[in-house]
């Protein structure tokens, strides 16, 4: 008798919105997605380094897009502002 394998499954399609909050305004608001297709295809925890390597990516590069989010990550810059 020779044991069945089992079938391999579909990739799931997902719908997903991501943003970070840097503030209380809604100005503060930075979105990165907005309802985008996302196909995931095997396990997540097969992925988890590049799936969390991805997400710090992504938080550190929208981040340094936001004045307020540099201010608070690097205060040295401002006491150099104030040097001139």
């Amino acid at each position: 008798m020779i044991a069945k394998g089992r079938k391999r499954k579909e990739p799931l399609d997902i719908q997903m919105s991501l943003r970070f909050k840097f503030g209380p305004e809604p100005a503060d608001v930075i979105t990165v997605m907005d309802d985008k297709s996302v196909p995931m295809v095997g396990s997540i925890f097969e992925h988890r380094d590049r799936i969390v390597r991805g997400f710090a990516t992504l938080l550190v590069k929208n981040s340094l897009s936001s004045p307020k989010v540099i201010r608070e990550l690097f205060p040295a810059f401002r006491v150099m502002k104030g040097r001139k």
